[in-house]
This record gives C-alpha cells, structure tokens and sequence, in this order.
C-alpha cells in the first residue's frame, strides 16, 4: 500500500498573495531541493526547473511549501505548457 501525504487533491490551493507573503522561505526549500529559478504564476503556481528526472524533487517542495504557507502550493516545472506567464519569485 502506498502512502499518500497530508496534502490531498481537496486542500485549498493557496494564492499568489499568500505564496509571495513566504516567497524567502519558499526560495530557501527550492534551493535545499536542488531546484532553480523560483518564479510564480498569477494563480500562486510555483514554476522551478529541475535537472533531475522524475517529480520527487519538485513533489517535496510542494509539500514543505505547503507546510509553510499553509494551504497546498503547486508546483510545476518550467518544461510544461502551463510554466508561461510567470514573474521571479
């Protein structure tokens, strides 16, 4: 069985006001990540980019931003469709 974590689909996702108001913490976790140039969406998504295959990274940096912010923090990577139109975090 596997393990999901505290966040669930559900949770509300959190804001750009409330993902900017912890931007210095949430760039400290990019970088503990190994993940780079932070950046934001208008909708509060967290765009990074990743070297590294697979969403492990990425997928803990949304759960610790979450932590942090309070409400779930998505994050993408900067390869997708959805990573355009986005401002440095």
């Amino acid at each position: 069985m596997s393990r999901m974590p505290n966040t669930v689909v559900a949770d509300r996702k959190a804001t750009f006001a409330e993902v900017l108001a912890h931007a210095d913490d949430v760039r400290r976790l990019t970088t503990v990540h190994n993940l780079g140039a932070p950046r934001i969406r208008g909708d509060g998504t967290v765009v990074v980019h990743s070297d590294e295959s697979g969403y492990r990274s990425v997928n803990r940096l949304s759960f610790e931003a979450s932590q942090v912010v309070g409400a779930y923090v998505h994050v993408l990577t900067d390869d997708v469709p959805g990573a355009a139109d986005t401002k440095p975090l």
